[in-house]
């Protein structure tokens, strides 16, 4: 994992394709802010969730089972990620 000097300078986004990467077992290069998590990255529920998990141990948030209904998206993922940091 990274270490605290890390997760201040490396940018959000970046540190967010590369839990997604290692959890989804997809390509950083794949994963445009529009790319769907289903229809293109192939993620089935459980890899989400173990996604979700991951984010939230990575950055220290909660990502709640309510709140996965309405990511669909790369792009939703780091907004999510964004928005709970920043809370």
């Amino acid at each position: 994992m990274m270490d605290a000097l890390e997760k201040q300078t490396f940018p959000v986004e970046a540190r967010v394709l590369a839990v997604m990467a290692a959890t989804l077992g997809a390509d950083v290069e794949s994963m445009r802010p529009q790319a769907s998590l289903v229809d293109e990255l192939y993620a089935d529920s459980l890899e989400l969730l173990d996604m979700v998990m991951a984010l939230n141990d990575a950055f220290g948030i909660e990502i709640g089972a309510d709140d996965i209904a309405g990511i669909r998206t790369v792009g939703d993922v780091c907004s999510a990620v964004r928005q709970r940091l920043a809370a």
